[in-house]
């Protein structure tokens, strides 16, 4: 995992080299996207709700 966490940065901060706010909101989603891969609209929904009750 940290391997891929690594990997998620160097792109996010490629793509947005000057603005550390948008590599945090691009992180964020990258990781997101990889979390959920293959789960069908209903399970992501539940996955968001999911990830919501614990904030």
């Amino acid at each position: 995992m940290p391997r891929e966490k690594d990997e998620l940065l160097e792109k996010v901060k490629r793509d947005f080299p000057c603005d550390p706010a948008l590599q945090e909101v691009h992180y964020a989603r990258l990781k997101i996207h990889e979390q959920t891969k293959g789960m069908s609209g209903q399970e992501y929904i539940e996955f968001i709700k999911m990830k919501a009750k614990r904030s």
